[in-house]
């Protein structure tokens, strides 16, 4: 596996990582990655990264993939390519919406904290249940104070059972923290060929702001160690608490991007 930080072998060492678990299938050729999934059909886990300076027809072809496993257009472009702004505008031009911007990051100079919380590693239904109940409330949009959970987003039945299925594999760490026996916070470590990443990081609601997710990160920062070490790569929100929160732990922005998704 090539180890070069670059925004295609960055997604390449994603898709090894998360293959089976997330991603079912990828195609890439000197013009775009496309990794996808077989039974998760939301817009994290089926996207195409534009590698190239993309035409209309090239364009086309792509979205014919995507109509072809009933999936919607998720278009990536990295900041950092000389076909950015062509590709930004091709994409505009053909009724494509900014849907976010990411940040991808590298632990550099890894800043931990001390650990007074119970931590370890999901093995067995108890605590995976422990772990998709913190998950459930840390990515749910229905709160009072939407904009204080900088992870919110959807969760569906797919997820649970992507998740589950992954326990004990050893490449997947589900992360869990327990206060005085209550799960609190959580992450999952994936690591493969000295390659490591960071995933599904959260905290229960009624729990933030108490310093437990960076007390969970440095007990993933030290698994990943303990397991060889290499790069440990994450992305999160650009410009965002996220991003600032994980700065602060010694983590370093190698490139964003930008993703885009067809009008419908």
């Amino acid at each position: 596996m090539d180890n070069k930080m670059t925004a295609s072998n960055c997604l390449n060492m994603q898709y090894e990582l998360l293959k089976d678990m997330y991603f079912d299938n990828k195609t890439e050729n000197e013009n775009y990655i496309l990794g996808t999934s077989d039974v998760i059909d939301d817009y994290f886990w089926n996207i195409a990264y534009l590698k190239t300076e993309f035409n209309k027809e090239m364009l086309d072809n792509l979205e014919s993939i995507f109509k072809s496993i009933n999936r919607n257009p998720s278009i990536y472009i990295s900041k950092s390519d000389i076909a950015f702004e062509s590709n930004k505008n091709l994409l505009i031009d053909n009724k494509y919406v900014l849907n976010d911007k990411d940040v991808y990051m590298e632990l550099k100079n890894p800043n931990k904290s001390n650990i007074s919380l119970n931590i370890k590693v999901v093995e067995n239904e108890e605590e995976y249940n422990d772990y998709m109940k913190v998950i459930a409330s840390a990515y749910n949009d229905n709160i009072e104070n939407p904009e204080e959970n900088v992870y919110a987003d959807a969760i569906t039945d797919c997820y649970y059972k992507a998740i589950k299925k992954s326990i004990n594999d050893g490449i997947h760490y589900h992360i869990i923290a327990y206060d005085n026996n209550v799960p609190v916070s959580v992450a999952t470590l994936s690591y493969k060929d000295k390659i490591g990443g960071i995933n599904n990081v959260g905290t229960a609601q009624g729990y933030w702001n108490k310093g437990y997710g960076k007390q969970v990160i440095t007990y993933v920062i030290n698994k990943f160690e303990e397991l060889g070490g290499g790069i440990l790569t994450l992305s999160t929100e650009y410009q965002s608490k996220n991003q600032q929160f994980y700065e602060k732990l010694g983590f370093e922005e190698m490139y964003v991007m930008e993703q885009y998704m067809k009008e419908i």
